[in-house]
This record gives C-alpha cells, sequence and structure tokens, in this order.
C-alpha cells in the first residue's frame, strides 16, 4: 500500500478520506499516515480519526522516513498552486479517482488531481494538473482544462470548452458547447456560461438574467 499524507484538515480533507477509504474497500491500496496543516493549533490532534502531524512543511520531513505520496484537499486553486510552488522539491503527488467515476479511456487526467463519485469526463478530454472534479460533475467530449481548476457538484460542461487555469464553477452551473474561458473565471451557483470569457471574469446569474462582468 502507498503511504499518504493529506494537506488541509478541513472539510475537503475529511471527504478526501471518504474517497480514500472507499478506494480501499474496492482493493487496498493507500495507508494514511496523517494529515498536515499551517494551522499549528492543529497539530498533535486527532481529526477524522487520523493525527495532525504538522505544517504543510512537514512533508519532507515524513518523506525522509518513508515513501511518502500527498494530496491537497483545498478547494480553493489558487491555494493548492501556491502549495506546490513552495514546495518544488516535492513531487510525489496522488491523483484520487473514486471507483464509481467514469473516465473515458482516451482522456487525460493530470497529476495531484481528486474526482469524486458520479463524475463522468468523456472521450479526448485533456485536464490539467491539481483539478477538483466534486459530485456529478459531468465534462463532455473534447475539452480543454488548465490547472487549478475547480468544478463543484452538479456542474455541466459541454463539448469542446476550453477553461483556464484557476477557474472555479460553482454547483449547479452550465457551460454552452465551444466555449472558451480565460484563466481564473469564475461562474456562480447555478449560472450558465453562454459567451466567452476573458480572464477573470464572474459570470453570475441573477433574476433570471445572466451578467458577465470583470
Amino acid at each position: 500500500m502507498k503511504n499518504i499524507v493529506i494537506m488541509g484538515a478541513g472539510d475537503l480533507g475529511k471527504e478526501i478520506v471518504w474517497l480514500i477509504e472507499d478506494i480501499n474497500r474496492r482493493s487496498p491500496l493507500y495507508s494514511i499516515i496523517g494529515f498536515l496543516d499551517d494551522d499549528v493549533s492543529k497539530t498533535g490532534r486527532e481529526f477524522y480519526g487520523y493525527k495532525v502531524l504538522g505544517t504543510i512543511d512537514t512533508v519532507y520531513e515524513l518523506r525522509r522516513k518513508m515513501p511518502l505520496g500527498a494530496v491537497i484537499a483545498i478547494q480553493d486553486g489558487s491555494v493548492r498552486k501556491a502549495i506546490v510552488d513552495s514546495h518544488k522539491e516535492f513531487t510525489e503527488w496522488e491523483t484520487i479517482i473514486h471507483p464509481t467515476s467514469v473516465i473515458a479511456s482516451t482522456a487525460y487526467l493530470g497529476k495531484g488531481s481528486v474526482v469524486f463519485p458520479n463524475v463522468t469526463i468523456s472521450v479526448d478530454s485533456k485536464l490539467g494538473d491539481f483539478g477538483l472534479y466534486y459530485i456529478h460533475a459531468v465534462i463532455g467530449n473534447d475539452c480543454v482544462f488548465g490547472s487549478y481548476v475547480s468544478v463543484m457538484s452538479g456542474v455541466s460542461i459541454s463539448e469542446h470548452v476550453a477553461v483556464g487555469d484557476g477557474s472555479y464553477l460553482a454547483a449547479g452551473s452550465c457551460v454552452y458547447p465551444h466555449r472558451i474561458l480565460g484563466r481564473n473565471v469564475e461562474v456562480s451557483v447555478g449560472a450558465t456560461v453562454t459567451e466567452n470569457c476573458k480572464d477573470d471574469t464572474k459570470v453570475v446569474e441573477k433574476n433570471s438574467r445572466f451578467f458577465l462582468f470583470k
């Protein structure tokens, strides 16, 4: 079994415990060593059945003692990026895929990603590193995503959509086919993207009308 630490002792951290324990019930793959979290008040405490071993920098000390992988349990893609950028000497990032997800054999999923239950990723889609794909998200064929993208529950992304680094699609949102979303685009809960979006655009639904603004 692979030793793994979870970076982030919060809500997403305990959900990743759930994913890993589900994976292990099908076929034992991971041994959870514990959590790492930069909130030092959590160090030494138990969280969701596992000990918080120290700050995120503790990963280097642990790696000297044993072979070790890690997964980042933080929803904000910019924080995930900051962790990766500040720990360039650590490269053993695990991709966690729940066994109920459906990923086409011709799709590509980057390292350090997390795929929750009942996610569908269709043929020939290429998704970047450190993505987060939450429960019942659907990604159509021939999509291209950057890294650090967060796709939340029930999101529906049609075919041939491009999504830039760090974009966040909130629960229940939708994207029309052949649309291009730039970097750090934020799509609000239940909103529908009907037009291309420049970098740093926010898409907001209000009173059944859709507003795009920077």
